[in-house]
């Protein structure tokens, strides 16, 4: 027995959309970004960048802005990879330390799609950006704790 075209189609397109009502719809990710920096009696700041997210999420981050500019200098430690999160679990995928006793800081948190293929330069889509910039004194005892405040966006899945 021969099953008419038409009735071929029709099986197709519910068997489709009784897959995509069991898998449910893509459900988007809150991220949240912060800094914490550190300093210790020698005046060394250390930062490290942290995130968490509610859901399994995986992006690209990428480290930028001038980082800590002192009259004698600057210094930083940029980076960039991908990274995945899993619900609920903070985590550091970058972390820097120098010795600052009066200067500026100026560290910015790229997050990004994750590129289609680790050998395209072309850069993906930008999620967000996050800018920790302050002014560091020469009597400052303890850091403020601006840069330890969540920030936090809605990132459609990856997935």
């Amino acid at each position: 027995m021969q099953i008419p075209r038409r009735d071929l189609a029709l099986a197709a397109a519910l068997a489709l959309t009784a897959a995509v009502a069991v898998s449910g719809p893509a459900r988007a990710a809150q991220l949240c970004g912060w800094l914490t920096e550190k300093v210790s009696a020698d005046d060394v700041h250390d930062f490290a960048l942290w995130l968490q997210s509610d859901s399994d999420i995986a992006f690209f981050y990428k480290m930028s802005g001038k980082g800590v500019v002192t009259p004698s200098g600057s210094s930083y430690g940029p980076g960039s990879g991908t990274f995945s999160l899993r619900p609920g679990r903070p985590q550091n995928p970058w972390g820097y330390g120098t010795n600052i006793s009066q200067g500026d800081i100026d560290i910015v948190a790229e997050i990004h799609e994750t590129p289609k293929s680790v050998f395209d330069d072309t850069e993906s889509p930008l999620l967000v950006t996050w800018v920790f910039q302050r002014h560091v004194s020469a009597n400052e005892k303890k850091p403020p704790t601006d840069f330890a405040k969540h920030q936090c966006i809605t990132v459609p899945n990856q997935h």
